[in-house]
């Protein structure tokens, strides 16, 4: 039978149930918080960790992180009670290579943005007003570029904005990874995407990471639950329009999507952006997903309506998602979709199996490894236990 008409006839046979279930949260995790030990990495070694000074703690309401990085340039983020920073960019030995001066960037927020910058470099950056410096130094690489040897690392997290003991959990086991960058799956801001939820469960919890590695969020269901997810805008400073967007980082090809809105303009805009890569791999990550076992497949034929014909005639490698509190791996049409929303949130269980290659209910995150040839996908749980591999 035909994948989609198998499809169809398991999601008549038990949508029933998945309407009466909801969720179907499981019980909060509770398990024990291991001690992780952190990563040493040589880049902080060689920089500094970036903590604020005394004089950042009196003026600094939300600590510097980084957004948009390509192979030539990034930008630095912070929430300021003043406007008249500026940041020193150096070589790890010392020497100047650029300043800049805050810019205003959204509600209390100011930004910086570096261009001109060599690929696969680390640099040193460092807020200061005057002669008063507001941070320690802290390291920065810009984006790898194309055809090395050396592999690029990233994680994937969905589904993790609650504050939750799991939430921890899986954060700590992320520092114990080496990634240059991290991709969030949607819904960071339990339950409503206020500028609160953002700041208590996204920046806060993650503060010490964004210091120096980027982050490349897609914006979830529960983000657009204020304002059409304006908090969510006002915090972020990506490559427009935002909600969608697309970067290369190595030899791979990232879009990220807008699931909570699917409107022409966008699919037309991902459709084009898909052809013109050439890139090695293609990676598209977003909050719904188009695959799933659990009490929600049913919603998931209006996502893959939208999305899947211009997936697979572009032949992408990978396509992320969060919404669904589990791990799901399905394979359609030679397109690897991965449901990742183990983040923090409470987990949900599964309705049935629809051609699911693995499944488990579990908090986790995903680890990658890329080059030109190569491209593996691990998955690791709130134990570190790992738990699946996807190797391309």
């Amino acid at each position: 039978m035909h994948v989609e008409a198998h499809v169809r006839v398991k999601l008549r046979s038990i949508a029933i149930f998945g309407l009466l279930a909801g969720c179907n949260n499981l019980p909060e995790w509770s398990g024990d918080d291991e001690p992780v030990h952190p990563l040493e990495r040589t880049s902080i070694g060689r920089c500094g960790t970036g903590a604020l000074t005394a004089a950042g703690q009196a003026r600094i309401t939300r600590h510097p992180y980084l957004q948009a990085t390509t192979t030539t340039g990034t930008t630095i983020a912070w929430r300021d009670k003043s406007p008249s920073a500026h940041v020193v960019l150096r070589e790890p030995g010392g020497d100047v290579v650029a300043k800049a001066n805050a810019e205003p960037a959204g509600p209390n927020l100011v930004a910086t943005t570096f261009a001109a910058l060599a690929p696969t470099h680390l640099y040193c950056y460092q807020l200061v007003d005057g002669e008063v410096a507001l941070t320690e130094p802290a390291p920065l690489t810009t984006a790898a570029a194309p055809g090395l040897d050396e592999p690029i690392r990233f994680v994937a997290v969905g589904d993790t904005g609650n504050g939750s003991a799991a939430q921890k959990a899986i954060a700590k086991r992320m520092s114990a990874v080496a990634f240059d960058f991290v991709l969030f799956l949607g819904d960071i801001a339990y339950e409503s995407g206020t500028a609160k939820q953002l700041e208590d469960y996204y920046f806060t919890i993650y503060r010490d990471l964004f210091r120096f590695v980027p982050a490349y969020p897609a914006i979830g269901n529960h983000e657009r639950r204020t304002r059409e997810g304006q908090p969510w805008f006002d915090a972020m400073v990506l490559p427009k329009p935002e909600r969608y967007y697309s970067f290369d980082w190595g030899d791979v090809h990232f879009v990220a999507i807008d699931t909570t809105q699917r409107d022409a303009q966008q699919l037309a805009w991902l459709d084009a952006d898909l052809k013109k890569t050439k890139q090695a791999w293609k990676i598209v990550f977003g909050h719904h997903t188009l695959y799933t076992s659990s009490a929600r497949m049913a919603q998931t034929l209006k996502i893959r309506k939208a999305f899947s014909k211009i997936l697979t005639d572009n032949k992408v490698d990978i396509m992320l998602s969060g919404h669904e509190h589990q791990y799901e791996r399905f394979r359609v049409a030679d397109v690897n979709f991965i449901v990742s929303g183990g983040g923090g949130a409470r987990l949900n269980s599964f309705w049935g199996n629809l051609d699911a290659l693995k499944q488990a209910s579990v908090h986790h995150f995903l680890s990658f490894e890329a080059t030109a040839k190569t491209l593996t996908m691990k998955v690791l749980d709130i134990s570190g236990r790992t738990i699946d591999t996807l190797p391309l």
